[in-house]
């Protein structure tokens, strides 16, 4: 099994976040990372599921079927 892993560094650079917010992320458990060395590292595609996870659907009003009468 292979895993490929950034660092906040090339995380950043990738998705133009900032480290700052990537780290706060990593802080806060809400982003899956793994500690090597004192070193923080993302498993690939962790950040995409980190926004699909996140992700809020709009509220679409439903019109009615029927208009009202004037």
């Amino acid at each position: 099994m292979t895993v490929e892993l950034e660092t906040v560094n090339e995380l950043s650079s990738r998705t133009g976040w900032p480290k700052s917010r990537i780290r706060k992320l990593v802080e806060n458990r809400e982003l899956r990372h793994v500690r090597i060395g004192g070193g923080i590292y993302i498993p690939t595609g962790a950040i995409e599921e980190f926004i699909s996870n996140n992700t809020i659907a709009p509220i679409v009003e439903k019109k009615s079927s029927t208009s009202p009468e004037v």
